[in-house]
């Protein structure tokens, strides 16, 4: 069960990394300011850092979590 749990977090942050590029080159494409495409990168590039430090976090915490074997 671990495998599809895996596998459930890479295709949900998959599509929200696809979903994110493709909003991302319709806001730069329809606009005609190169301040507001700019505004647009760096928005979602900050998003995209903000996840990706969270989810390293995550991932170095749970190696040395003393509760992971815990049963509710």
């Amino acid at each position: 069960m671990k495998f599809l749990e895996n596998l459930g977090v890479i295709a949900i942050v998959g599509v929200w990394i696809s979903l994110t590029i493709w909003g991302m080159l319709q806001g730069i494409l329809d606009s005609r300011s190169v301040f507001t495409s700019v505004v647009i990168v760096v928005i979602w590039i900050g998003f995209l850092i903000l996840l990706i430090t969270a989810m390293v976090r995550r991932y170095k915490e749970a190696k040395c979590d003393p509760y992971k074997d815990v049963e509710i």
